[in-house]
């Protein structure tokens, strides 16, 4: 599939090695992942990784609204409704301050399989968490106020939480009405114009509208927070969407970045805009640098 990105921000201002989305110097810390994005450019590991580099990521303009984002928040954060830190799947009991050797699973992802006329159900369960990765992704000593109070399941650093809405279909459930949005936008196309695909109530309300779906996330980064990891591809999915939640005016850094031949894109978006690309496409976020980073992401399986 070959997408357009309007409006990125592909400036370059000689003084910088690379552009952020306001034409300031790129995160220095996106140096590493520029480098191996020069390297898969000019010698591609695998076929499917050189295809989605060759597309474009598609921007959808206000896909969710401010009031919409608000309530999704506002759902997400509710008292009793998902915990400050993930769970033991055994018991129910929330892990953030335990320091024992129990083995957690983290939420197991469904995938959809079609088999002759039948369609199969197939739980891919992650690996189980060692006691050590417990104690990093879980009891964060570092964790601030404002990232330890927000609803998450996995904490990935002391400055990144993330909430799997996808679990027990919570957010297809709670939010129909934003979810047909969210999907309608995942079936966009660059000759659209923009325009997002309007789903069937009957289909956004059923079990259809879950079969590919491989995850749905609420991500927060606090100051210091980014996905800098070099080589960063949602590897396995199809296709990827990125709305962010936040205001880009409360917000200094985090980008999301994408690579064009190996030169960062720094994709410059507004409160309620998506940005479509293929899965396997290498992306970033740059580091915050102050405010608190909000975004939600759903991926496809294939």
């Amino acid at each position: 599939m070959t997408m357009t990105s309007p409006e990125c921000n592909n400036n370059i201002n000689p003084l910088c090695w690379a552009c952020d989305s306001n034409n300031d110097e790129l995160d220095p810390q996106l140096k590493a992942a520029h480098r191996v994005a020069v390297r898969d450019d000019a010698d591609p590991p695998c076929r499917s990784w050189s295809e989605a580099e060759r597309t474009e990521p598609l921007i959808l303009r206000s896909l969710l609204s401010g009031e919409q984002i608000d309530e999704i928040l506002a759902q997400a954060s509710a008292e009793g409704v998902w915990p400050r830190g993930s769970r033991d799947y055994n018991t129910g009991d929330e892990i953030i301050d335990r320091d024992d050797d129990a083995l957690i699973m983290s939420p197991p992802l469904c995938r959809r399989h079609r088999l002759a006329d039948a369609c199969v159900d197939v739980v891919v369960q992650p690996p189980s968490i060692s006691s050590d990765k417990i104690r990093n992704h879980f009891n964060r000593p570092g964790l601030c106020d404002e990232l330890r109070s927000a609803a998450h399941h996995l904490a990935w650093t002391d400055e990144h939480v993330v909430l799997y809405m996808h679990t027990d279909n919570w957010f297809v459930r709670t939010l129909p009405e934003y979810w047909s949005l969210i999907r309608g936008a995942m079936e966009s196309r660059p000759w659209m114009n923009g325009a997002v695909p309007v789903m069937d109530d009957s289909w956004v309300e059923s079990e259809q509208s879950m079969e590919n779906v491989r995850c749905i996330e609420l991500h927060h980064y606090s100051a210091g927070g980014g996905l800098l990891t070099p080589g960063h591809r949602d590897c396995g999915s199809a296709l990827t969407i990125s709305v962010l939640l936040s205001d880009p005016s409360d917000v200094t850094g985090g980008d999301f970045v994408t690579y064009d031949e190996g030169t960062p894109v720094a994709h410059k978006m507004g409160r309620g805009d998506a940005i479509l690309f293929s899965s396997e496409k290498l992306h970033n976020i740059s580091t915050v640098t102050s405010g608190l980073r909000q975004s939600l992401v759903v991926e496809l399986w294939p």
